[in-house]
């Protein structure tokens, strides 16, 4: 059983925040009731992945710690998701779309898009996400979409023979097969592919940007959640103040607090590390199986 504790010492070690600063957060979010409470020592409330979205939320969403239990009520509360996806339906046309089937989609009526609208609150859906990254939804959403990189010294060799090859797109260099892409069962989040959850401070909304290495880093698909279109803030200005977190964050939030990692654990990055890799290899097994 996870305690706020071992939540805390969890998202310390993976955040760099010190232990004091998270518990801050954790306190003043546990006062305005959007963290379990039970007691102290064996009989400490357990944590769950509400609570883990939770603390997440309030470190990302304000550098002031006794802010936390309004700021996870403000993001909980955002809507008008949206989801765009830009690699083109030619590439993953299904998995996207049925992924968030599971917590509602509809087309975006909005003049001149062609995303989905997600149904229902940030909140509600950051849980989602997070349980996601446990189950392996996160890493099947990569599994049809083409990595490659061109590595330094084919590039070098490039350069130095003044190769044509180098005024080719990514897209020309597989298609000529000049480059191989890399084969799903080696794909490492953080190095192949990543998930950047942004929280915008000023004006309360969240991007989540999933990027593939094309050559270099390429948005495959957003989803936002925010402000409607066209709103305006009630004092507009030209500061952003973001802060970031990426899929080993929420993987070690959501390891602790169901109890399928130590809290001390996750500073080595083995745990979340090791979740990923297994996700990846299932599809070699899947592979296995449809040739046996």
């Amino acid at each position: 059983m996870a305690t706020l504790s071992d939540l805390v010492t969890a998202v310390s070690a993976v955040t760099g925040l010190p232990e004091a600063t998270v518990f801050a957060y954790g306190r003043f979010a546990r006062q305005a009731g959007l963290i379990q409470q039970k007691g102290r020592g064996r009989s400490a409330a357990a944590m769950s992945i509400g609570d883990a979205a939770n603390i997440l939320i309030a470190i990302a969403a304000t550098g002031v710690t006794k802010e936390a239990g309004k700021v996870i009520e403000t993001f909980r509360s955002l809507r008008n998701g949206r989801f765009y996806d830009f690699v083109g339906g030619g590439i993953s046309p299904i998995p996207p779309i049925d992924w968030l089937k599971q917590i509602g989609i509809a087309p975006d009526d909005f003049p001149g898009t062609h995303g989905f609208k997600i149904q229902g609150k940030f909140g509600r859906f950051f849980e989602f996400f997070i349980e996601s990254t446990l189950n392996g939804d996160l890493a099947n959403l990569f599994k049809p979409i083409p990595v490659a990189e061109i590595s330094d010294d084919l590039w070098k060799t490039w350069k130095r023979d003044k190769s044509p090859c180098l005024k080719d797109s990514m897209d020309e260099l597989v298609k000529k097969g000049l480059i191989t892409p890399t084969p799903v069962t080696d794909l490492q989040f953080g190095e192949d592919i990543n998930v950047e959850v942004r929280f915008s401070r000023l004006v309360p909304a969240v991007e989540i940007e999933f990027l593939r290495m094309w050559d270099s880093p390429q948005t495959v698909y957003l989803i936002t959640f925010g402000p409607e279109r066209g709103a305006q803030s009630r004092a507009p200005h030209d500061m952003r103040l973001i802060a970031t977190i990426t899929q080993h964050v929420v993987a070690a939030a959501g390891l602790v607090v169901s109890d399928m990692t130590k809290a001390s654990a996750v500073r080595s990055y083995k745990p979340m590390d090791g979740l990923f890799w297994n996700q990846f290899q299932a599809q070699r097994e899947d592979q296995d199986a449809k040739r046996g």
